[in-house]
Parts: structure tokens; C-alpha cells; sequence
């Protein structure tokens, strides 16, 4: 959902806001500043280059001889440079020379303060204010731009070398005091801070349309327009009570209508149910579109009224979804009420559990607790599982398979352990299934090959490990098989025993990848033959297999149950006919061993030669 829940993330976006505005703000004022003293200066320069035009083209012709005019003239000539200057709204106009090192005014504009405080320039007055860029403005052969502060003020001056028709030099130039500069520059960023202010305010609108219409789109079922998931996690969040109802109606033939009369149709199926449920629980509940095929009814208000229990067996789910073609549902329901966290976790696990079940209705209660903490325990081992494959925490354990007459090692089977942090070992029947559901085997098999072959491979004795139809036709792990086989020594020892289920319905390609190991130096075994996934001798034939391995559950039985003593001796004809390798498992006592040899089983396995250890043990162990 789009919720800003850290308020040190809502500080650090205001922090960088602020300091975009502020980066905005300095380059705005930057560029104003530069464009707009760039116009001052060249209205300075414009100002300072008429004056000679406001003085007369002789004005300075003989100034170096002390020239003297008229008091009146000179005061004409100040109040002309005063109202060109005050009309180009600058400061001051004037004109100066360098005599003996020293500047002197030649004329001068003046302000109507100036006159109030008596602070006029008069011809030939010395400019004990001087700067070093006033003098050295005489040499120059461009105008000399510089910024200044006196008595009156900091100004921004130009200062242009003239020559008179005698060849006198001087300077006219042009002042503006910088008060005026700044206070429009400020003006621009009042207004910069302003139109940004205003554009933070257009965007942060348009982000609050665009948060709540795509926050409409996350909640919002597109083809129903009734909220879904994301709408009931967060309303459930929000919850208002301490105690929620809540059921999930899960429609059972949905995908089977959409299958036969088509995806829309089975829309439009479904919203004619959602409106009829709408109508037949009113404004206290409210409908969410979890899946295709699922909905969730919630109380929303606590009223003393009927229950969502009571309300939902009263509803007929029998009626008429569609008149044409005719179409009703097939509903099941799960309900839970308690903590608004939990809820919707436990309707779910009753809904669930009621369609195992063949239930129209379930009411998730204690009962169901066990079951809850048992998917919980699954999640976790599923943790721990993927974990222990990614630090390599899967061992091999060594079970052997020992010939009946003569007691000697014919092989040792490989079986996987999972070693865990606190040094306890998890057998197969705790974590294979959670294997399988998450799609590890391929990496499960690769790491207990890799570490079987590495156990084996300077010995002289065979080994086995367990592989599914799945490790079979996984085209990925049947090239790593036969590239590994390809380089280790004598591959002829190494054996895969397939387990039986899911061989059948994959014949042709199971026989191709069989062929395969096969060429490259391996055996291959059928496990658990016998099973209830039934694979027939005529598909044994067709396999072409190097040997058989009987279910466990055969051996057990051999003892008491005639029937299974001539099975399993029809199977060791079988097998000695087609000269096929063949081995009963799970031997737990003298009297299975002694019968089995009867029945003409060679190789034994099971707990009554040992159980399956961290180091191969018995007979070669000098050789390992």
C-alpha cells in the first residue's frame, strides 16, 4: 500500500525538498544577478560614453593648463549630466583627469540630495577617494568596470578613457549605487521562492491525484470494482474493534465454467454473484475480490444483529448465477473470527481445509490450531532448508548393501542428511517433502552427488545415490551427470536409483535419459519397485534398467504374508532370467534376511546390517 509510516522519512524528504529550493533559489539569483548587472553595466557604459556629447567635443582641450569656466557654465553643464543621469536612473556622470598623480573631477553630475547637503563637485576638484582602478583606467584602452564604496554609498562604476582634440586624456564615467541592483535582485528571489513555492504545490497536488488513483487501481478489482486483498489487509490494519469476522467464499467450478464457456462469461458469472451477495448482506459487510475465484465477506459495523456464521447458512447458494446458459456455483466457505491479524489467516486455512475435507462449511476453532502451527513449522524447515543448501549443510550418510551368503559390502547407498547449526542431523522423511514443493531437488541431488563421488572416488567399491523422474529429465542436471562421469574414475561403480513414481506417464523420455548414464559408464536401478505406482514388467522391459530395488514395504510383509513371498520370488525369477541386479531394502530382522534368501533375493539392505552412518563402515573401510 502507498503509506508513509517513518517520520524520519517524511524529514528526510522534506530536507531534500528544502535543499532543491535552495539550489533552485542560488542558481536563480545567480543568473539574475549576472544577467542583471550585465545590463547595468552596459547602461553604464552607454551613460558614461555621452558624456563628452553633454560636455562639448573641446570641454577638456587645454584642462592640463588649468583651464577655468564660468561658475554658471559649469553648474549648466553638472544640471545636463544631472538629468540625463537621473533619467537613465543612475547615480552620478562624470568626468575626471590625472594631473601629478593625482585625480581631479572635471565635472560632475549631482543628486537632489546633494544639493540639500551642499556636497557639490566643482571643476578641478581634487578625488581624494581615488582607487587604484580609477588611476590605472587613464593607461587603459577599454572601458574598466569596478565595484566601490565611499561616504555616499557602494556603487558599480564604468570608467572610459577619452582623448580631447589636443590630446588631453581623461576619463568620463558613470556611477550606480548598488542598493537599487540588490533590492531588484531580491525582489527576484521573493519571486523565484514564490513560482517555486507555487510549482511544489501544483506537483505535490498532482503526486496526491496520482498516489490516490493508483492506490484506487492497487485496491480496486478491475473487472468487479470491488476492493480486493490489498483493500482488506489495510482495512484490517485499521481495524476499529478488537474482535473481526471474517469468511472467505471460495467458488469451485469457476475455472471449469471459464474453461468450457470462456473467461468472460465466467466474469460475468461472477459479478452477477458478487451483486447478489451485496444485496443479500447489506451495508454491515463488505465484499473483497481476493482471486479469480475467491471472495471475503467482512463485518464492518457491531451491530446487535445476526452473525456472519448465521447470515451465510441462511444465503441459498443454489440459485442461478446465469440464465444463459444455466450456470450455478459450487461454493465452499471458511470463517474465523478473533484478531483482526490472524483472521484472515485463519479463514483462509478453514476455507482450505473445508474443500480437503469435502466440507461446504468450516469454522476455523482450536481444532485447526494444530494444523496452523504445522504450516508454520513447514515454513520455517523450508527457511532452514534452502539455508542449509546455500552454506552446503547437506551430507551424505552411508547405508550398505551387503551380499546375503557371504556377508561381504556390495555397495553402500548414499543418503542425505541436513547437518544443523546445533549439530543435530535431519533425516529425509523431515525435509524431503519441503524439498520437492519448493523445487531444490536439482540442487539437493547435485551437492550429494558432488560429495558422494568425491567419498568414493579413489576407493574400489560401488556406490549409489536417489534420484527422481524429475532429476531425470531435468536437462541441466543430466548434462552435469554425464560431464562429471566423464572424467571420474571408473564411472562403472557409480549407480542412480530412480525412484519408481512418475516414471510411468514420462516411459519414452525416462528411457532416452536411462540410455544416456547408461553409455557413459553408469547403472541404473528402478527403486522402490512394487510400489502402488505400479510399473509393469512390460515397461521394465522397455526401461532397460541394470537392476531392481523392492519396496520396503514387501520385505516387511515377506514374514507373514505368503502371497508376498511368491511375488517376490516370481520377481527374483524375473530378475535372474534377465540378468537384472536385484536388492531388498529395509531388512530388519533374521527371519526377513533368512526368507528373502530363500526366495532367491542376493543383496540386502536395512537396519539389521546397520543404519546409515557419517563414514562407510563394515568391509572395504581400508580401502576408503
Amino acid at each position: 500500500m502507498l503509506r508513509i509510516r517513518s517520520v524520519p522519512f517524511v524529514l528526510f524528504s522534506l530536507l531534500v525538498y528544502m535543499a532543491a529550493v535552495s539550489i533552485y533559489c542560488y542558481q536563480h539569483y545567480q543568473h539574475n544577478y549576472q544577467s542583471r548587472l550585465a545590463q547595468v553595466d552596459q547602461k553604464l557604459l552607454d551613460a558614461a560614453q555621452a558624456v563628452p556629447y553633454l560636455l562639448g567635443e573641446n570641454y577638456h582641450s587645454g584642462i592640463q593648463g588649468a583651464q577655468h569656466i564660468s561658475r554658471s557654465r559649469y553648474l549648466e553643464l553638472a544640471k545636463n549630466l544631472s538629468d540625463y543621469a537621473k533619467k537613465l536612473q543612475i547615480q552620478y556622470l562624470y568626468s575626471m583627469v590625472l594631473v601629478d598623480g593625482k585625480v581631479h573631477f572635471t565635472s560632475s553630475s549631482y543628486t537632489e540630495d546633494d544639493l540639500l547637503k551642499g556636497q557639490l563637485s566643482y571643476f578641478y576638484d581634487y578625488y581624494p577617494e581615488a582607487t587604484e582602478a580609477n588611476k590605472a583606467a587613464f593607461a587603459s584602452t577599454s572601458p574598466v568596470f569596478e565595484q566601490s564604496q565611499d561616504q555616499f554609498g557602494e556603487f558599480r562604476s564604468v570608467l572610459v578613457p577619452m582623448t580631447s582634440p589636443d590630446g588631453t586624456v581623461y576619463l568620463v564615467g558613470a556611477d550606480m549605487a548598488l542598493a537599487d541592483v540588490k533590492l531588484w535582485l531580491v525582489q527576484s528571489l521573493i519571486e523565484a521562492i514564490s513560482s517555486s513555492a507555487v510549482f511544489f504545490a501544483l506537483a505535490l497536488l498532482l503526486a496526491l491525484c496520482y498516489a490516490a488513483l493508483l492506490r484506487y487501481n492497487l485496491t480496486t478489482d478491475p473487472q468487479s470494482g470491488c476492493r480486493n486483498g490489498l483493500a482488506l489487509e489495510e482495512h484490517l490494519r485499521k481495524r476499529r474493534f478488537p474482535q473481526c469476522q471474517l469468511a472467505i467464499v471460495q467458488v469451485n467450478n469457476l475455472e471449469e465454467i471459464s474453461h468450457l464457456y470462456g473467461t468472460s462469461l465466467a466474469e460475468q458469472a461472477m459479478q452477477n454473484f458478487i451483486h447478489r451477495l451485496s444485496g443479500q448482506t447489506g451495508d454491515a459487510f463488505s465484499i473483497y475480490r481476493l482471486a479469480f475465484e475467491k471472495l471475503a465477506i467482512r463485518r464492518v459495523r457491531a451491530v446487535p444483529d445476526q452473525s456472519l456464521h448465521d447470515l451465510l447458512t441462511q444465503l441459498d447458494f443454489n440459485e442461478a448465477v446465469l440464465e444463459d446458459p444455466y450456470l450455478i456455483f459450487t461454493v465452499t466457505l471458511g470463517i474465523a473470527q478473533g484478531d483482526a491479524l490472524s483472521v484472515l489467516e485463519n479463514a483462509t486455512l478453514a476455507v482450505n481445509t473445508a474443500r480437503l475435507q469435502q466440507q461446504p462449511l468450516l469454522v476455523y476453532s482450536d481444532s485447526l490450531l494444530a494444523l496452523k502451527q504445522h504450516l508454520h513449522t513447514n515454513i520455517k524447515m523450508a527457511r532452514e532448508v534452502r539455508e542449509a543448501i546455500g552454506h552446503e549443510q547437506v551430507v551424505p550418510y552411508f547405508q550398505p548393501v551387503v551380499h546375503i551368503s557371504t556377508g561381504e559390502v556390495y555397495q553402500y547407498e548414499c543418503l542425505a542428511r541436513i547437518l544443523r547449526s546445533d549439530g543435530s542431523i535431519l533425516t529425509p522423511d523431515q525435509f524431503l517433502s519441503i524439498i520437492n514443493r519448493s523445487y531444490m531437488d536439482a540442487e539437493l541431488t547435485k551437492m550429494m552427488f558432488i560429495k558422494s563421488a568425491s567419498q568414493f572416488a579413489q576407493a574400489k567399491v560401488s556406490w549409489s545415490m536417489n534420484i527422481t523422474s524429475r532429476d531425470l529429465l531435468d536437462d541441466d542436471l543430466q548434462q552435469f551427470f554425464l560431464d562429471y562421469l566423464a572424467h571420474y574414475p571408473e564411472p562403472q561403480r557409480v549407480c542412480f536409483e530412480l525412484a519408481e513414481a512418475g516414471v510411468q506417464p514420462q516411459l519414452d523420455r525416462c528411457k532416452a535419459a536411462i540410455k544416456a548414464l547408461q553409455q557413459a559408464g553408469a547403472k541404473v536401478v528402478l527403486d522402490d519397485f512394487g510400489s502402488a505406482s505400479g510399473i509393469g514388467l512390460a515397461d521394465l522391459l522397455q526401461l532397460q534398467v541394470d537392476g531392481l530395488k523392492l519396496d520396503g514395504s514387501l520385505t516387511e510383509l515377506i514374514s507373514h504374508d505368503q502371497d508376498v513371498q511368491l511375488f517376490i520370488e516370481h520377481i527374483s525369477s524375473f530378475a535372474r532370467q534377465t540378468h537384472l541386479l536385484l536388492i531388498a531394502e529395509m531388512v530388519e530382522s533374521k527371519q526377513a534376511l533368512d526368507m528373502l534368501e530363500r526366495s532367491g533375493i542376493r543383496y540386502a539392505q536395512g537396519y539389521y546390517f546397520g543404519p546409515a552412518a557419517p563414514v562407510p563402515l563394515r568391509s572395504h573401510e581400508q580401502d576408503l
